[in-house]
């Protein structure tokens, strides 16, 4: 029976079947399976910003909001005022709104007598001096400077509140399309529109997620494609190996939903890699089975080839699923649910991967058939090679550990966003502009009732604020003691822009009576009902950890320093966890990868009672870890929750070619021959099957470039770079590492020959 008929009956056909029945299955649990873009899952590896986005929820819990920030020729002007009106009103009838707070739509405290009526921040007609005035006067008011309108007055900034359900990502994008389309009258009455919703967030991250899937798989196809029938050139055989990927990934996603995970932009990288993983069994597999069908039936190379391939696949395998598996150690739980899942995703795809090749193998030992085998080549060593090669090497790996000194721990949320995105601009011009993206809050307590609104207590909370405005990087600082400012200014006139505090002790209880009985806005989420607590705010744009913390820090001494005495400071969250947040990143990658290493060698020791040839593979991967470090740090790359999963899932996949390549030479010497000659002919061996799974580990990583989410795209092009250095890496130093061992046979030899003697 031809090679290729025997395929077609014991491989392709079941597969068809598998597929099939598969395919019909997957597409009736489709509603089952989840994908995940959620803001908070985009934020889990970013503090600063997800404490920025659960005290934005806090404010008006069970609620939807949307921020809108016009950018208005002449906001404080009659038609400035009418485009912000217009556009409080195009929002409120959007469904599921249940209030607008703009400088139209709500409303600022205005002196009547000795009390406070509320009154427009803006009207809707004024006179250029009083325009003039208003806008003095809102571009500092605590409750609407980067709150209302932009410090600058450029920009007026409108918040929607909706009480709407969203359940799925239909609901979502059907939100977001709505609130859009309801914008589009004011295209013509601004120049510009920005729009920031976390809901519409997740609805555009799941339609880049599906853009982005039907462009990979379209490139990756064509490619694959062309690389199999390049190497195998045979139609069956790329049919048997796309079939085997197919069905690869329907039991990726049934993996998925039996663990009750949702696909997100962390875990979606699985499939690539788990894919690439498999071909990877696949070819090694098939080009044995090529091999072994020149001398030998069908039925037999079968065999030949499953006794061949399986164990170096299996300790190859085991390699790949401890990379993953000390993901699990790491203290992010991005990296911990990528881990477990990955870990299970390989075995349940391994078992199936050689479920029929085993079933093909069962039946008699092949009888080894002595042949006459051409003479092997000497393999010629590349440390003996010229002098140039040798300084190349050097150099590259000099430039390598340069560039590792250069890496970049500091994550950032906007960064998980490609440049130009609306999503992106909109956070941009928050932080540039409307007032910057870290809040750090601490709480004030007095320790007891009232305690608040007393004069040493607010001059103290002024003194803070006064002190965080010299601190470079803050742009707000915002103290329960603003609200007496304003009380001030609003009841005396006070033109001092910086205000003052009331200085009399009646006019000052007078100020705590108005401000408990008013209703200003998000007082009740910063003070508790007592008086007795209030959080302080700072707000700054976006700025490197280190240079974050220590600005926090500056100001805690400071704070700590000028305490009155019965007044304690608790910073919430903020100060610790942007630290941890930098130890975490190098902490996690050098335990992950330390753990890795350990793990690989320990297994191939035991696997091989060899600890010099697991050395030897170990060592052979040594230029793809620093060319993934030395990437990141030369390119500016960041080490964030995506990139700090490089180094230990690529050195568990990249050590596979060396475990194969290893097994060859370790059979060869095991036929008697010298372990130059033994790498040489395992070299050769193993050349086409490592160029092909390299070839398409690099397609199937390095195509992730071509996503929307650039962590992603780093890691795609990282983990194609560290696959092609490990392939070099296994071609050109392991076989010397191999070549250079002892020769057995000569140290029985010798150790004859000094017995005799």
């Amino acid at each position: 029976m031809r090679l290729n008929t025997y395929l077609f009956c014991f491989l392709l056909l079941p597969l068809l079947l598998l597929l099939g029945a598969g395919g019909f299955w997957m597409y009736s649990q489709r509603d089952l399976i989840q994908v995940d873009s959620s803001a908070h899952r985009l934020l889990a590896s970013d503090p600063r910003n997800l404490e920025t986005f659960e005290k934005i929820n806090e404010l008006i819990p069970e609620t939807e909001m949307v921020m809108v920030a016009l950018k208005i020729e002449n906001l404080f002007s009659n038609q400035g005022s009418k485009t912000v009106a217009m556009a409080s009103n195009l929002i409120s009838q959007v469904e599921g709104c249940i209030e607008v707070k703009s400088l139209t739509h709500s409303g600022r405290p205005v002196r009547q007598g000795f009390a406070l009526n509320i009154e427009p921040f803006i009207p809707e007609w004024a006179s250029p001096q009083e325009w003039d005035s208003i806008k003095d006067f809102t571009t500092r008011f605590p409750l609407s400077r980067n709150v209302m309108v932009s410090a600058d007055g450029r920009y007026a900034i409108l918040l929607g509140v909706f009480e709407r359900p969203l359940p799925d990502h239909q609901a979502r994008d059907t939100f977001r399309q709505e609130f859009m389309d309801a914008l589009l009258p004011l295209e013509s009455e601004t120049e510009a529109i920005h729009v920031l919703s976390f809901p519409f967030i997740e609805a555009e991250g799941v339609n880049a997620l599906k853009a982005d899937l039907q462009h990979y798989l379209i490139i990756a196809s064509v490619l694959i494609f062309l690389v199999l029938f390049i190497t195998f050139r045979s139609w069956i055989a790329v049919c048997s190996v796309l079939l085997l990927e197919g069905t690869g990934v329907l039991l990726l996603l049934g993996v998925f939903q039996f663990l009750g995970k949702p696909i997100d932009i962390y875990s979606g990288i699985l499939f690539p890699l788990i894919g690439g993983l498999q071909l990877t069994f696949v070819i090694h597999y098939l080009s044995a089975l090529q091999s072994a069908a020149r001398r030998s039936p069908p039925a037999e190379a079968a065999r030949i080839a499953f006794r061949e391939v399986f164990p170096p696949s299996c300790i190859a395998a085991l390699t790949t699923i401890t990379g993953l598996l000390t993901l699990a150690f790491a203290d992010l739980p991005t990296l911990t649910d990528f881990g477990r899942i990955g870990a299970i995703a390989v075995v349940v795809v391994f078992l199936f991967t050689f479920l029929l090749p085993a079933l093909c193998a069962i039946g008699p030992k092949p009888i080894p058939q002595k042949t006459k085998r051409p003479r092997s080549k000497k393999w010629v060593l590349p440390v003996r090679a010229p002098l140039g090669f040798f300084l190349f090497t050097l150099s590259y790996a000099l430039v390598m550990i340069f560039g590792i000194f250069l890496i970049r721990t500091d994550i950032r949320a906007v960064e998980f966003i490609e440049p130009g995105h609306p999503v992106r601009e909109s956070m941009e011009l928050l932080n540039q502009d409307l007032g910057g993206t870290n809040i750090f809050q601490v709480r004030v307590d007095s320790g007891k009732p009232g305690g608040l609104q007393t004069k040493p207590v607010l001059q103290y909370l002024e003194d803070l604020r006064a002190y965080a405005y010299t601190l470079e990087g803050v742009t707000d600082a915002y103290a329960y003691s603003q609200l007496y400012l304003a009380l001030n200014q609003i009841w005396d006139g006070d033109p001092n822009p910086n205000g003052s505090l009331p200085q009399t002790s009646a006019k000052l209880a007078l100020f705590s009576q108005l401000i408990n009985a008013s209703p200003l806005m998000f007082k009740d989420s910063f003070v508790d009902s007592q008086n007795r607590s209030a959080i302080m705010i700072l707000r700054s744009r976006d700025m490197p950890g280190k240079d974050y913390l220590a600005l926090l820090e500056t100001f805690m001494d400071y704070a700590e320093q000028q305490r009155p005495e019965g007044l304690s400071l608790d910073p919430v969250n903020g100060l610790h966890t942007i630290l941890e947040n930098d130890q975490q990143i190098v902490g996690n990658q050098l335990k992950t990868l330390g753990i890795t290493v350990l793990l690989i060698a320990a297994t191939l020791s035991l696997l091989w009672l060899s600890p010099r040839n697991a050395g030897q593979v170990l060592l052979s991967n040594v230029p793809a870890l620093l060319t993934i470090f030395g990437i990141m740090g030369l390119t500016g790359f960041p080490l964030n929750s995506i990139t700090i999963m490089v180094a230990a899932v690529i050195l568990g996949i990249a050590v596979d070619d060396g475990i194969h390549l290893v097994s060859a030479y370790r059979k060869a010497c095991k036929q008697g021959k010298s372990p130059q000659d033994a790498a040489s002919e395992a070299l050769r061996s193993k050349l086409k099957p490592m160029a092909c799974t390299s070839s398409i580990l690099i397609v199937f990583l390095g195509l992730l470039l071509l996503t929307s989410f650039p962590p992603v795209a780093h890691f795609g092009i990282l983990s194609a770079l560290g696959i092609l250095s490990a392939f070099l890496g296994a071609t050109l130093l392991l076989p010397a590492l191999l070549g250079a061992s002892k020769n057995p046979k000569k140290k029985e030899t010798l150790d004859q020959d000094t017995v005799s003697s």
